[in-house]
């Protein structure tokens, strides 16, 4: 077999929309295309092999160390690097042909680099010529810099010749591209930093922003481009002013560690010591970082339970129970609730990084590592606002993912929730009465109208007028509620006489709710405990709601694929929120809630 010529090298990452175009810029040029994906979720590898391309998979350690691998890969005696957002431009690409069939005497030739912002070709503000090393004999180079800022140097030491053309870099289609890859490349730089720590003070880095925008906006010419000219110039600042920032916290972060005698973090823990619902929400936290750090849990011991049955937590702290918890042997705690006796124990027992909102005094005296942005009108879910807080740790030594950011995905919070309840099988052998409460052949919904005033409810009377049409359709209804609950509706027994259901109030422990809601086909509630227990464990749930914050559905949904919520701004005349039992019937039939058992 001849060795081929040209070799093309193509480093990718979910890079779908471009590496067609990447690949077919190259035929008729590169005897080769070697393209090194780093785990791609999208089909990036499937339109690389379908465009004739030898496909390999490499974990991504750095931009650099990444195309030095991919070069050793390749076959040709010359070799060509493109990124999968590049392309060969007419021009290059003649210049390149005329090259292939001539002397080819030197060891290393550049191309100017022609950017696409937003569908504007940018020729000045210091973006162009922008001339790249691209093109050299095999075994003669190697790629150097400084991650994520990467350079081809030949090994001669001499200047790479220059041929004419452009390539074509198709880097920004939106602003948000800019704004992500800003997000993508600071938190390299940062934990790449070998700059004095003067150069990341506070009080330098406006200024260094500053410079930044004026070089690209006016030295270089950037007005020339018009609006992409102002834009890019003022996202340059910004990328200055987060690389330093986040270098800054980077090293003050290593040197907290080192100071308790840690690298890196190692074991987190995550603090919530409010209550059940909200601690399902903030389970997706452990799901997200379980990966990287081992979790544990800090909650109140009525919801321990709930944390218990995460797969994504390893152990559970009881802060108000009977054992003396030991604090000490964590590297970071993530305080998801600003309790400030927790926050103070922490700090205490000398956990070194403790992260919590800044929004809460006295709360923010004890922890090290503070968040500014505000739940209360924000319209972001809980936990959203759970993993928001928990990316500023990142990066941090032990979880560095540069770009990562919180996932808008109620799917993904709830397969992080990871929870996982003891079967029903089980548990309704030590509940009196609980082996006859599932009827063979039946659908089962439970209805839990409690809410221990923690939202905005339904009145007694329409879950009544609910359990009769749901039984009237052939589901079996279970009540579910505290013993408290049931006092304050006396008549229950007899409701569920007359039609049948069963009335399991006061009846159950937490572990065996958790169990009862997994078994189920269906479960209605307002924002409270079990229905954001149902949602996690895939249990379909119709949530009922007002929608005037802070309570309203838009914080405090339910998560996962199997959820829908109702939300009204009209009240009855005794305040109960004013929803219709037909819809709330419809939106179960909706989430597959039949008469026949699912």
């Amino acid at each position: 077999m001849n060795r081929p010529v040209l070799s093309a090298v193509i480093i990718a990452f979910n890079e779908e929309s471009n590496i067609n175009r990447c690949i077919a810029s190259l035929d008729g040029i590169a005897d080769e295309v070697v393209v090194v994906d780093s785990g791609s979720t999208d089909r990036t590898v499937e339109f690389a092999e379908a465009a004739g391309a030898r496909v390999l998979h490499h974990p991504f350690e750095g931009h650099i160390e990444q195309k030095n691998w991919a070069a050793r890969q390749a076959l040709g005696a010359w070799l060509i690097s493109l990124d999968a957002d590049e392309a060969i431009g007419p021009e290059l690409r003649t210049s390149l042909l005329e090259w292939k069939v001539g002397d080819q005497q030197c060891d290393g030739y550049e191309f100017n680099r022609l950017t696409s912002y937003c569908g504007h070709w940018v020729r000045h503000g210091g973006w162009y010529p922008d001339r790249k090393c691209r093109l050299w004999r095999a075994g003669q180079a190697h790629w150097t810099g400084e991650n994520p800022h990467d350079r081809l140097e030949l090994t001669s030491g001499r200047s790479p010749q220059h041929l004419s053309g452009d390539l074509l870099h198709f880097s920004y289609n939106e602003i948000e591209d800019h704004v992500r890859q800003i997000r993508f490349f600071s938190d390299i730089a940062a934990t790449q930093y070998s700059g004095p720590d003067w150069m990341t003070w506070s009080l330098i880095r406006p200024l260094k922003s500053a410079f930044q925008w004026m070089k690209n906006a006016l030295f270089r010419g950037g007005w020339r481009d018009g609006w992409a000219g102002w834009t890019i110039a003022r996202w340059s600042a910004f990328a200055t002013s987060e690389k330093y920032r986040k270098a800054a916290a980077w090293r003050w972060k290593k040197s907290v560690l080192k100071h308790s005698g840690r690298e890196e973090v190692q074991r987190i823990l995550l603090c919530r010591t409010d209550a059940i619902g909200d601690v399902v929400l903030t389970l997706p936290i452990a799901g997200r970082l379980a990966k990287h750090l081992q979790v544990d849990a800090l909650v109140r011991a009525y919801a321990a339970p709930v944390a218990r049955a995460s797969r994504s937590v390893v152990q559970v702290l009881e802060w108000d129970g009977d054992e003396p918890l030991d604090l000490s042997v964590y590297d970071a705690a993530i305080l998801a609730f600003p309790d400030v006796e927790v926050a103070k124990a922490l700090k205490h027992a000398g956990v070194p990084l403790r992260l919590g909102t800044a929004r809460r005094w006295p709360f923010a005296r004890y922890i090290n590592l503070r968040h500014g942005v505000s739940r209360k009108h924000s319209g972001q879910h809980e936990a959203w606002h759970g993993l928001d807080l928990a990316h500023v740790l990142q990066p941090v030594p032990g979880w560095v993912e540069p770009g990562a950011m919180p996932s808008q995905s109620p799917e993904e919070w709830a397969e992080w929730a990871g929870l996982e309840a003891e079967s029903w099988s089980h548990v309704q052998t030590r509940v009196q009465g609980a082996a006859t409460w599932l009827a063979p052949g039946r659908s089962h919904v439970i209805l839990h109208p409690g809410s221990n005033n923690s939202a905005t409810n339904w009145s007694i009377d329409q879950y009544v007028k609910l359990m009769r049409t749901l039984m009237r359709e052939g589901h079996r209804v279970i009540w579910t509620g505290t013993a408290k609950e049931a006092e304050a509706w006396p008549e229950l027994a007899l409701w569920c006489e007359e039609v049948d259901a069963v009335n399991a109030t006061g009846a159950l422990t937490l572990e065996e709710l958790m169990s009862l809601i997994q078994e189920v086909d269906g479960l209605v509630a307002s924002s409270t405990g079990p229905l954001h227990l149902a949602s996690a464990l895939g249990t379909a749930c119709v949530g009922l709601y007002g929608t005037a914050a802070p309570t309203w559905p838009e914080r405090w949904h339910p998560m996962g694929s199997r959820a829908k919520w109702i939300a009204t701004s009209n009240r009855t005349d005794e305040g109960c929120l004013d929803i219709e039992v037909a819809d709330v019937a419809a939106a179960l039939l909706d989430l597959g809630v039949g008469a026949a058992s699912q």
